[in-house]
């Protein structure tokens, strides 16, 4: 019973790992270190599942093969830890990565081979899904089965443990708990490949071992799974709980970037990459908020750039009435940007934009949008967009408007 729930609870968890991971496989299909993390869930899953009881009678009757199950649990298992291996070999060097995975690949297809070539040769008639090693263990062929097996398992348990630790020292806090868990993993990977091992040794010895192999076995694949997949994940869960957290400030800086955005759309409507039904009405961001803003941050910035150098009298003359008026001085430096913008797109409306000889002096820059710090930019540009219905904002504007048209 025990062995069965350990079998469901490793395969749920793998298979909960695969979700998230193909989720971000999906938003980054080039990046091989998400197929690698994508395939040791995988791996890990048909393992999982495959050595479970029922499973193990399906795959048998169907495929008429006893104990053709096991075969392909333990296969499962090596691809695990041939795309572990890919994984840390992309991680520590990208460019030879290749290289040393041929090699790899070349060592996985022996092991395999000689298994496979042992489980047809050994007499394996009855199916045995919960006790196949206490069954077959004293047979020589299954000596050479496990032991190859067991050398593959051993050697890339061993490269995880080295390279995780070793990862974890430089590590910042998130990446070291990250590190930690896989080298947790690795840990009970190498515990299972010695029980294995000293299991497989008392049984060609002649020799009955005097513990429950099947629940000593499943204990440490159970743990070894759950580190490992809950490593793969555990930056995707910090993400998920930054963005909830962060959720109500970035829906709030998107509505109030939306009169800076509806002013730059009406005078360049080329800037939206998907024009809202109702431009003029401001939306909230319920879904995908961070995304969200980080197009709204961009489209600001082409707005801006359209509409050409911001005319820096304008500013200071705006940045000034602030001032006077008791404002602090990042609201005095947002009423100066918001001026001049005022200005800048009503020029456009009628035709004229400023020549590009001239710094516009942008504060920030609509290039920084492109940073990945979007919360910073937008809330800079919320303080701008916030003060463009300012009366002292459009007097400013107004002013330097109307002396441009007497001159």
């Amino acid at each position: 019973m025990l062995v069965a729930v350990g079998h469901i609870v490793a395969a749920l968890i793998a298979a909960l790992a695969l979700i998230v991971k193909l989720g971000a496989l999906l938003r980054d299909a080039k990046n091989p270190r998400k197929w690698a993390s994508a395939g040791i869930c995988l791996g890990c899953g048909i393992a999982a599942t495959a050595g479970w009881a029922p499973v193990h009678s399906i795959i048998d009757r169907i495929s008429g093969v006893p104990n053709l199950a096991k075969l392909v649990e333990h296969g499962s298992a090596l691809v695990t830890a041939t795309a572990i291996q890919f994984l840390f070999l992309h991680l520590g060097d990208p460019q030879r990565a290749r290289q040393q995975m041929r090699r790899r690949i070349v060592f996985l297809t022996l092991v395999f081979a000689a298994m496979t070539t042992m489980f047809w040769a050994a007499d394996l008639r009855v199916s045995e899904p919960l006790h196949f090693a206490e069954r077959y263990g004293h047979l020589p062929e299954m000596g050479i089965y496990m032991l190859a097996f067991l050398l593959y398992l051993g050697t890339s348990v061993t490269d995880t443990l080295r390279l995780s630790l070793g990862y974890a020292r430089y590590a910042g806090t998130r990446l070291k708990w990250v590190m930690r868990l896989l080298s947790g993993g690795a840990l009970f990977g190498a515990a299972y490949v010695g029980h294995k091992a000293l299991f497989i040794a008392v049984n060609l010895a002649g020799f009955s071992a005097p513990w429950s192999e099947p629940l000593a076995s499943q204990v440490l694949v159970t743990a070894s799974v759950a580190l490992f997949c809950l490593s793969f994940v555990l930056a995707t869960i910090w993400k998920t709980a930054d963005g909830v957290r962060a959720w109500p400030r970035r829906s709030n800086s998107y509505r109030q970037l939306h009169a800076l955005w509806f002013l730059l759309y009406q005078a360049a409507p080329g800037i939206s990459l998907h024009t809202p039904r109702r431009p003029e009405r401001p939306a909230g961001a319920s879904w995908g908020v961070g995304q969200r803003l980080y197009r709204r941050c961009v489209e600001i910035g082409d707005g801006l750039q359209a509409l050409g150098p911001l005319d820096p009298e304008v500013k200071a003359a705006g940045r000034r009435r602030a001032l006077e008026a008791g404002w602090a001085q990042d609201q005095a430096d947002a009423a100066g940007e918001a001026a001049a913008i005022l200005v800048a797109a009503d020029r456009r409306r009628q035709g004229r934009v400023a020549s590009r000889g001239v710094d516009p002096g942008l504060e920030p820059q609509p290039a920084t949008v492109e940073r990945p710090d979007v919360d910073a930019d937008a809330r800079w540009l919320a303080k701008v967009s916030s003060v463009l219905g300012e009366p002292l904002v459009k007097e400013a504007a107004a002013e330097a408007l109307d002396v441009s048209a007497k001159g």
